[in-house]
């Protein structure tokens, strides 16, 4: 099947102004500058492993702060210490900023700068992880479309605007953290509830990945399901291998709460902040009926191991997975303890408290009883029934987070719209993101117009992860026009 996709061009409501024309041909002049910041940014080990485990990022964060130094920027490092046993340990969130003339709104771009880890021998040996190697106009590497690509594009729309001597008013700032590959820790969710009034700003825009293949211009994130990472906690009793112990076997509780879980667990339904309908309307207006059909079956390259069928239904409702499992210390030693970690992503809409209902009722016609973390309500404590039975189940969190959602109609969002059409001459397409972003906890903190796009590439958390060289000059205009139209309105 071809990968060729036409999308159908338009006439754009808001055209490009003589000034605007020549403000982003400063990007053609400079596209070269692009690939070579996100060749340096991939070459920079920036691993994440874990919100409970250091790993020194620091370097990275030095030389963009270097960087942004050099080309006349302010900036700030503000320091997060680690929750780990030594004093030294910390990570950084970078702030860098430059004003207009005149007093007046504050646009930020946002970044996260960590990656996540990788096996190198499942790369291949002329592209590996952290080579930063340009293929067939593909630079690969871990972090490269995930998401210093979309990095390199917001400093260097930065840099033009600021060199090109234009008026404007207000105040462009980017924001850089180091651990959005989990949830944010040391980086969003600290600032948002440390330094508010540091990263606050009118409207923001999160330069994740967002074209998609077999499309060739960005789709526009309004919003994300909330993480609720948790790890359940089976118990059992020990015994001898050689004597089997169906019910009390951890491993078999375990085991049973999984297999029971797709067809018992039944999580409240949330209306989606983008619709089946209005998905298909988007979508027609961007592409043709028969192309609509090549995009719903594009899968890329498929692992022969890999037996799922594309799943569109995800997009609309709650979902979980079952991600990590541990127990056992020996061959004939039946475990009496069992753990299993679980990605849920919920709607916006859904608590952590409802989804919590949901888990017990399901625990209980199981009949297992389970015990929750404080400050949540245990529906079980309300049932006699398991007043005096020994708990089965234990769940902790790893983290918790709400869905959240943009409206694509307010003033910023309209100039998006405009500017995306100038730049690309075809309809927008909205999307609404099944993982995370900083940009969900800037929503819980209260912060407004946020959306989330960037260029585009593939294998994100996957061997030979590459971002699209192709893509990343047109991204960078529509960042450096929308910053232009927007601190001028």
């Amino acid at each position: 099947m071809s990968e060729d996709i036409t999308e159908k061009k338009i006439i754009p409501r808001v055209p490009l102004k003589k000034n605007e024309k020549i403000l982003l041909s400063f990007v053609d002049k400079n596209e070269q500058k692009i690939t070579d910041l996100l060749q340096k940014l991939v070459q920079i080990e920036s691993l994440n492993f874990s919100e409970f485990q250091y790993h020194n990022i620091d370097k990275i964060f030095e030389f963009t702060k270097d960087l942004m130094e050099k080309e006349g920027f302010k900036t700030e490092l503000f320091k997060v210490p680690f929750l780990g046993k030594k004093k030294n340990e910390s990570y950084y969130n970078l702030i860098s900023s430059f004003e207009g003339g005149k007093k007046g709104k504050t646009l930020q771009f946002n970044g996260h700068l960590d990656i996540v880890p990788f096996n190198p021998d499942n790369w291949d040996e002329e592209t590996p992880p952290l080579g930063g190697v340009i293929k067939e106009n593909k630079l690969y590497g871990r972090g490269s479309i995930d998401m210093k690509a979309g990095i390199a594009c917001q400093m260097i729309a930065m840099k033009i605007l600021k060199e090109s001597g234009l008026k404007f008013k207000g105040k462009l700032k980017l924001w850089l953290t180091p651990d959005e590959e989990t949830h944010g820790a040391y980086g969003s969710a600290y600032m948002t509830k440390n330094n508010f009034e540091v990263i606050n700003a009118d409207a923001t825009i999160v330069g994740e990945p967002s074209i998609r293949k077999p499309m060739s211009s960005p789709s526009i994130g309004l919003g994300e399901k909330g993480p609720n990472w948790v790890k359940f906690t089976f118990h059992g009793v020990a015994g001898h291998g050689s004597w089997p112990k169906p019910k009390s076997n951890a491993i078999n509780k375990a085991t049973r709460f999984i297999y029971e879980a797709e067809r018992k667990l039944k999580i409240p339904k949330r209306k989606p902040p983008i619709t089946k309908i209005q998905q298909l309307k988007y979508m027609l207006k961007r592409v043709n009926y028969s192309d609509l059909k090549k995009i719903r079956a594009y899968t890329g390259e498929k692992n022969p191991l890999d037996k799922d069928k594309r799943d569109s239904s995800i997009l609309y409702r709650t979902t979980f997975s079952f991600t990590e499992i541990n127990a056992g210390i020996k061959t004939n030693v039946i475990p009496d303890t069992c753990e299993l970690s679980a990605d849920f992503r919920a709607m916006p809409g859904l608590t952590t408290q409802e989804l919590f209902d949901a888990i017990v009722k399901f625990c209980s016609k199981l009949k297992y009883r389970i015990e929750l973390p404080e400050g949540y309500n245990n529906l079980q404590h309300e049932n006699p029934k398991f007043k005096d039975e020994p708990t089965d189940v234990t769940l902790s969190i790893i983290t918790v987070g709400e869905g959240s959602a943009t409206d694509p109609n307010t003033e910023f969002g309209k100039i998006i719209q405009n500017s995306y059409e100038a730049v690309y001459a075809t309809s927008p397409l909205f999307h609404f993101n099944t993982g995370f972003s900083d940009g969900g906890n800037m929503r819980e903190a209260g912060m407004k117009d946020i959306f989330v796009f960037g260029p585009g590439g593939r294998n994100a958390h996957n061997a030979n992860e590459y971002a699209d060289l192709s893509t990343l000059k047109d991204v960078t205009k529509l960042y450096l026009l929308i910053a232009y139209r927007y601190l001028n309105s």
